[in-house]
């Protein structure tokens, strides 16, 4: 579904990411996960049209979208539900789930992806009216991951979804994105715990110092002696 080839992405002419290559076959959960500064955030952000590549190319769904602007690629079903969130907080429950589905005009299908998020996270239905701004911190998350969804994308992208949250809210979180999942949708998935992110993930990715260190199948690399000691503290 999406293919990174040899991307790199400089701010001020400093690298950040250099020559990242990343495979996402449809249907998998795929993780990117390393420490703080390693390119993480940076690399779905160019995905999703946000941030310009400076070498490289990305193909989605047999598509060069490199230059695509970041509008048409929400189009295409790329959706990026980004680190800290990014509500509306004045705005509704409600408001800030019908803005998600702003590039969509089948009416009767909107109402069938807004139940499809209440069957989710039926907090956000009793909710539907309350300022999205005075919801806890994992009620919030639930809504932007509800607001990812009401675009109907073909590739969801979370960027630090345990974000803030309680640690029993954590497990709900992971748990939705593995039904998610299951659902058929396939998720790029940026986490700084990197336990539970490769526990749900097919395959994943180890960034460091903006390059990719080391690739395989989440229970691989939850076996490996190098992603033990540098982020599992065995």
């Amino acid at each position: 579904m999406l293919s990174l080839r040899n991307i790199g992405i400089a701010y001020n002419g400093i690298p950040a990411v250099h020559d990242v290559s990343v495979e996402v076959n449809d249907g998998e959960i795929v993780a990117l996960v390393g420490g703080n500064g390693n390119g993480k955030s940076s690399t779905l952000r160019a995905i999703a049209g946000l941030n310009p590549l400076a070498r490289g190319n990305l193909i989605f769904a047999g598509e060069d979208i490199t230059h695509l602007p970041a509008h048409k690629r929400t189009s295409r079903g790329i959706c990026l539900v980004p680190e800290g969130r990014r509500l509306f907080p004045k705005l509704s429950v409600e408001k800030n789930l019908m803005l998600g589905a702003f590039t969509r005009s089948d009416s009767e299908e909107i109402a069938k992806s807004q139940d499809y998020v209440f069957e989710l996270f039926p907090i956000l239905k009793e909710r539907r009216d309350q300022i999205a701004g005075t919801l806890s911190g994992g009620q919030q998350q639930m809504l932007a991951i509800g607001r990812g969804l009401m675009a109907k994308p073909r590739l969801l992208m979370l960027d630090e979804p345990s974000w803030g949250i309680a640690p029993k809210l954590v497990t709900k979180i992971l748990d939705t994105i593995q039904q998610i999942n299951a659902s058929g949708l396939t998720v790029l998935l940026v986490e700084q715990n990197v336990k539970r992110a490769l526990e749900i993930a097919n395959r994943g990715y180890v960034l460091q110092t903006g390059r990719i260190a080391l690739s395989g199948s989440g229970q691989d690399l939850l076996g490996n002696p190098e992603v033990q000691k540098a982020y599992l503290g065995i």
